[in-house]
Order: C-alpha cells, then sequence, then structure tokens
C-alpha cells in the first residue's frame, strides 16, 4: 500500500503546476463550474433539439440527480471513510506542491469535481452519441480537463481524481441507463 501511495504522491507532483500564468488561469477558468456556464448552455440547446421540451425537463432532472448523488458520495468519502489531507495540506509534500487553486477542504479522496464533471460529461455523452457525436465528444474533453485541472492547481492527487471520474462516470452511465426518456429519438418542430 505504501507504493501505491508513494506512486500517487509523486504523479502528483510530476503533474502539478508546470505551467506559467497563462496556464494556470486556462485551469482555473476550466475548473470553476460559472465559466462553464456558456458551454451549459450550447448543451442545454441542443439537448432541446433532440428531445423536446417535455423530455428535457427529465433530462434535466435525471442530470441533477445525478449531481446530488455524485456530489454525496464524494463527501461521505472524503469527509467520513477515507480522511485522507488534500496534496497541499500534507506535510510530507511541503515545498513539492504548488497550490494555485482554491480550496476550503481539509480532505480529498475522492474528488468531487472530477465525480461531478465526468458524471455530466458522460450522460452528455450518452445522450449525444447518435445524434451530435461532436457535442458529446466536448463534453467529454471538457469532462476530462476539469479532471485533470484538480491535480494542477494542486488541490487532488492523481489517485482522488481517477477514483472521482472512475465514479462520476458510472453516475452519469447510470442516469442515462435508467431513465427511459430522451434516449434515441431527435425532436421534430411541428
Amino acid at each position: 500500500m505504501n507504493d501505491i501511495k508513494q506512486i500517487d504522491w509523486d504523479l502528483t507532483v510530476i503533474l502539478n503546476d508546470w505551467g506559467n500564468d497563462q496556464v494556470d488561469l486556462f485551469f482555473n477558468v476550466v475548473t470553476h463550474k460559472f465559466y462553464a456556464i456558456p458551454l451549459y448552455l450550447v448543451f442545454l440547446y441542443f439537448l432541446y433539439k433532440k428531445m423536446g421540451w417535455r423530455n428535457l425537463l427529465i433530462a434535466l432532472i435525471t442530470i441533477a440527480l445525478v449531481i446530488a448523488a455524485s456530489d454525496q458520495l464524494a463527501n461521505l468519502f472524503k469527509k467520513t471513510l477515507v480522511l485522507r489531507l488534500r496534496p497541499f495540506r500534507e506535510p510530507a509534500l511541503e515545498g513539492l506542491i504548488s497550490k494555485v487553486g482554491k480550496s476550503g477542504g481539509r480532505y480529498g479522496f475522492y474528488s468531487g469535481h472530477a465525480s461531478n464533471a465526468m458524471a455530466v460529461a458522460v450522460y452528455l455523452w450518452f445522450q449525444f452519441k447518435n445524434h451530435f457525436k461532436w457535442l458529446g465528444i466536448i463534453a467529454l474533453i471538457w469532462g476530462i480537463l476539469v479532471v485533470y485541472s484538480r491535480v494542477y492547481l494542486g488541490v487532488h492527487y492523481l489517485g482522488d481524481v481517477l477514483m472521482g471520474g472512475f465514479m462520476g462516470s458510472l453516475l452519469g452511465y447510470a442516469g442515462y441507463h435508467f431513465v427511459p426518456y430522451g434516449k434515441d429519438e431527435v425532436h421534430r418542430e411541428s
């Protein structure tokens, strides 16, 4: 177990803050959900085009439930089950981790940001893959960038975001496959 922990620490140090001020700004923008509002609006528009108002509402409720489940599971692991210090709070890594991002939390396993981003990205991939595949690919790229941003900004270990991305992907998959509305239909304007 100590070997796995050391590998996680080593990879996190390598992936953390290798850039410059512009890269720092880019990943701070990527990680902040409010900067993604224009992208969310594009996703919303194409979901409407695909499924119409009624099914769009069901899709939005599904996304909200998936995000809520993702967030609560991440918090359960972070604050109750694992209690793993974030890399910038780990005394053994002092001076090795450049903390570019902001985080008020003490514990980091596993990343709620990574989980939430991948839950939405995977759900959208499944919604768009047959009709607007390019948009599904954009959703996945955005999700992966959010996942990586958490390591780059120094607020999570690589293991935190890999687990978060995995859990979020499972929840996004489940949200799509267990809700029967809006899957393979394209809304036609009358």
